[in-house]
């Protein structure tokens, strides 16, 4: 057995133990309690009930709880499906942490990061307040930002690793106000990470928060690279045709850094762009940045969650709506998602701790991988622009003896016309050069390339 989970707990209310290998859960018909109803009592997260309702077996038969004498858990338990390294789903009850207090120093950077905020949204003009329960009251964000033109915010500075379900929690208790959630943290490796919306700053002190006009935003937040994939390309074929290039348009969600200069020729180390979070937080607020969920490829409930311009969205989820569906299938895992019980007796004894653990078998990396954060189409197709029509006095071609061979057609070019400029270079159909002009026949071309080359 597993010694962080255990297969018994004890019901406070109830005052019996609870068998979680037993599909009865140990419970006769006599008793007249409702074994399903317990089942999904016991799977309620801890923020929905009472923490001390379960509780571990040891400690309530009058023993000693081992995770308690430690100090690194609480008596306390919680009941949540386990993954066993045979890969059998069972429910196990395992212990609470205890209640984390704040330290001084996360203290004094969270009321630092609370000032920030709220000093920069006083600057923006925005209206904002602090530690305000929401209109529904399920929520009290650290700042509210109010939308003036994009989205209203819960921001909530977190300088320790919440759990999971208190995220997932306050996230949804947001959102049910009608406030994207905001996480603004300084550890990229926090729970909180691609649970919702997150900003990612460097490990500062409360002084330097105190003292910034602005801070660095060193995660969160990416912007849209759009490159037609030729051999002039500035950026490399991820298909792996750098020589040729694969013709297609790929899009990838890049960080600020790696798709500044891409005007003087685009590289891995970029220009060292720099995006703050003061300016993501007003460009949300006044709907110049907006959040973007990118659902992972196998799993839709989880991805990426990052803040990006609003034009840039508008451009990926104009590609998106426009092509068909080609994700792949997730297989079927109905039986994996079946309670399995072995009809086993609760062990009443607490081996938090002891050397002779098994751990959970290893599951997927949560969230999404850096390619899901990129997509390939087809390159439309440009029409042909019709030939303007121009008033030119045509003469007769002159004679010419049997042996010459016949002189190119010449042919007249509304080089003016901005229906000829393209949004974007593309290679010249002449001279594989870079060129922003379409020539009669609706290719891309140099003007003197098209002169130097009729026809």
């Amino acid at each position: 057995m597993e010694a962080s989970v255990a297969n018994g707990v004890w019901h406070n209310d109830l005052q019996r133990i609870i068998e979680l290998d037993k599909e009865n859960l140990g419970i006769r018909e006599s008793t007249g309690i409702d074994v399903d109803k317990l089942r999904a009592e016991l799977q309620q997260p801890v923020a929905s009930r009472r923490r001390d309702l379960l509780m571990c077996v040891e400690r309530a038969l009058g023993r000693i709880c081992k995770a308690e004498l430690k100090g690194v858990k609480s008596p306390h338990m919680c009941v949540r499906r386990h993954r066993g390294p045979d890969g059998t789903l069972r429910l196990r009850a395992a212990h609470l942490p205890t209640l984390h207090r704040l330290t001084a120093e996360e203290s004094d950077r969270h009321k630092a990061m609370k000032e920030f905020l709220a000093r920069t949204c006083q600057a923006a003009g925005l209206d904002s307040k602090a530690e305000t329960a929401t209109k529904n009251r399920s929520a009290r964000p650290d700042v509210t930002v109010f939308a003036d033109g994009g989205v209203s915010l819960g921001c909530e500075a977190q300088f320790y690793n919440a759990s999971p379900n208190t995220v997932l929690r306050r996230t949804r208790a947001h959102a049910d106000d009608g406030l994207v959630t905001n996480w603004i943290t300084h550890d990229d490796t926090f729970h909180l990470v691609d649970r919702a919306h997150w900003m990612l700053i460097r490990d500062v002190t409360w002084r330097e928060i105190n003292n910034a006009a602005d801070l660095s935003l060193v995660g969160g937040y990416r912007v849209l690279a759009s490159w037609h994939c030729t051999a002039a390309a500035n950026r490399p074929c991820p298909a792996g045709r750098a020589k040729t290039g694969c013709g297609k348009r790929h899009l990838q969600w890049d960080t600020p850094a790696m798709s500044d200069g891409e005007a003087t020729g685009w590289s891995t180390r970029g220009d060292r762009l720099t995006v703050t979070v003061g300016q993501t937080l007003v460009g949300a607020a006044t709907g110049s940045v907006a959040p973007l969920f990118i659902p992972g490829r196998q799993d839709h409930r989880a991805g990426r969650y990052i803040w990006v311009p609003a034009r840039d969205r508008e451009t990926w989820t104009g590609y998106h709506g426009s092509l068909p569906s080609t994700e792949e299938e997730a297989p079927d895992v109905e039986g994996d998602d079946e309670l399995h019980y072995s009809g086993h007796d609760a062990d009443d004894t607490c081996r938090f701790g002891e050397a002779t653990w098994t751990p959970s078998a290893p599951l997927p990396r949560r969230g999404i991988s850096s390619i899901a954060l990129s997509l390939t189409v087809d390159e439309p197709t440009l029409p042909a622009v019709p030939r303007q029509r121009t008033t030119t006095t045509e003469y007769p071609a002159p004679a010419r003896r049997p042996d010459e061979s016949p002189l190119p057609t010449q042919r007249s070019v509304d080089w003016s016309d901005a229906s000829r400029f393209l949004s974007e270079p593309r290679p010249c159909r002449h001279c594989d050069k870079l060129a922003s002009l379409l020539d009669d026949t609706g290719a891309p071309s140099h003007k003197v390339c098209a002169e130097a080359h009729p026809g």
